[in-house]
């Protein structure tokens, strides 16, 4: 089935579609591959310092948020009337839950705003928000449906220059980064001496979990596990503090955020919304999310090395704080 949505995203790259990278974190060539996905993009690992990143990776791949804002806005209008909530509400909730036990209030920068839920949800909580979003599209939306401040541009790029932030947040973002050192030297220079960054991503040793299950059972041919499409690196703890280290900022402390259940309401009706779907329509899935969740929190109580958790969020300071 063609699902209509707003994102530019293919099913299938070829050879001409994409691109040999470095690692992102080291920079090194040296690498083994794991996966293949949509066509010709590839998921590797790092034989210098064990990152999971994409290469070859589809190019320009930023640009797939640059759709059709008509589009758009109908994956979400009933969000924007008030009708229906969106389905990360939930996640939203218990991300500035987080962040309000380091900072009840202040200046919040939210980089890839998107059309501005997340950022909605801090304006509410009282945060005097900022948003900045390379999509034209999106960020037109969350413009002009929620009154937000955005700037449309990269973080590295942005007009942004002194240290005027209590918290800086990137939900969901950083693994679309291929640049991730530039963007976290970027976010300490935004944040005052004792700010936040508060960044979430999805778990790599989770996704490579999934990988070697699949393999198991023969199901792992061309299989969507890493949305290599899009996301270009894949991080675990110890890949995720090497990269904070790079940028001379410390971990204060790392949380196992629930999952995120997408919505499913494309597989019935060849449109992709925004809204929850009830659990039922995808009852195996959920359940499952549910239970790594479980036993992810588990392993980080454990300090073991986090497997079953789909994602993980890091709080951090500028180091010494």
């Amino acid at each position: 089935m063609e699902v209509i949505c707003g994102g530019l995203q293919k099913k299938n790259y070829t050879i001409d579609d994409v691109e040999e990278t470095a690692c992102p974190l080291c920079h090194s060539t040296d690498r083994r591959q794991l996966h293949k996905e949509h066509g010709s993009i590839g998921v590797v690992k790092c034989n210098n310092c064990n990152l999971i990143y994409v290469s070859p990776k589809a190019k320009n791949s930023e640009t797939n948020y640059w759709g059709d804002p008509k589009k758009y806005y109908e994956e979400a209008r009933l969000i924007f009337s008030g009708d229906l909530p969106h389905h990360r509400d939930r996640n939203y909730k218990q991300e500035l839950d987080i962040i309000q036990k380091y900072k009840k209030s202040g200046k919040l920068l939210d980089i890839g705003t998107n059309m501005g839920f997340f950022a909605h949800k801090a304006l509410c909580r009282g945060f005097d928000v900022r948003g900045v979003d390379p999509s034209e599209s999106l960020s037109s939306i969350g413009k002009e449906q929620f009154g937000l401040q955005i700037e449309n541009s990269y973080l590295t790029t942005c007009s942004y220059n002194e240290a005027d932030f209590d918290v800086v947040t990137m939900i969901d973002v950083f693994e679309h980064i291929a640049n991730p050192t530039d963007n976290l030297l970027k976010a300490k220079e935004l944040i005052k001496k004792d700010g936040i960054i508060c960044i979430k991503v999805p778990n790599g040793n989770y996704n490579a979990f999934k990988l070697a299950v699949y393999k198991l059972l023969g199901k792992s041919k061309d299989r969507d596990i890493f949305d290599a499409y899009e996301h270009v690196a894949h991080y675990t703890t110890k890949t995720f503090a090497k990269v904070a280290e790079q940028a001379g900022l410390q971990i204060k402390r790392i949380y196992i955020p629930k999952p995120i259940h997408p919505p499913i309401w494309h597989k019935l009706t060849g449109h992709y919304f925004q809204y929850p779907s009830p659990p039922y329509l995808d009852m195996g899935n959920y359940t499952a999310r549910e239970i790594l969740h479980l036993l992810g929190k588990a392993e980080n109580a454990l300090r073991l090395s986090t497997r079953f958790s789909p994602d993980l969020l890091f709080i951090l300071c500028k180091q010494n704080n």
